[in-house]
């Protein structure tokens, strides 16, 4: 279920098209935007209000292939003089 966003443009009555968002009196809708959309548009000063809740609490987050990371101590080596 696509996660949707809603970016309003600061001048108000902005118009066209900008990374993908298609504006009409300075609003648009986007569908599952990258994170870095949505960064972009509120570093320049649009304001982005998240407009769906996102999936469903019991639906579980897409497996990672990475390795889980280690809690505790770092293993760090040191020489050794001798």
């Amino acid at each position: 279920m696509p996660v949707r966003y809603e970016v309003t443009a600061p001048e108000g009555e902005r118009g066209g098209q900008l990374l993908g968002a298609h504006f009409r009196d300075g609003r648009a809708t986007l569908d599952d935007p990258s994170p870095g959309v949505l960064l972009w548009f509120r570093r320049h000063g649009f304001t982005v209000d998240q407009v769906d809740d996102g999936p469903p609490p019991d639906t579980a987050p897409p497996a990672s292939n990475a390795p889980p990371k280690s809690a505790g101590r770092s293993r760090s080596r040191s020489k050794k003089e001798g």
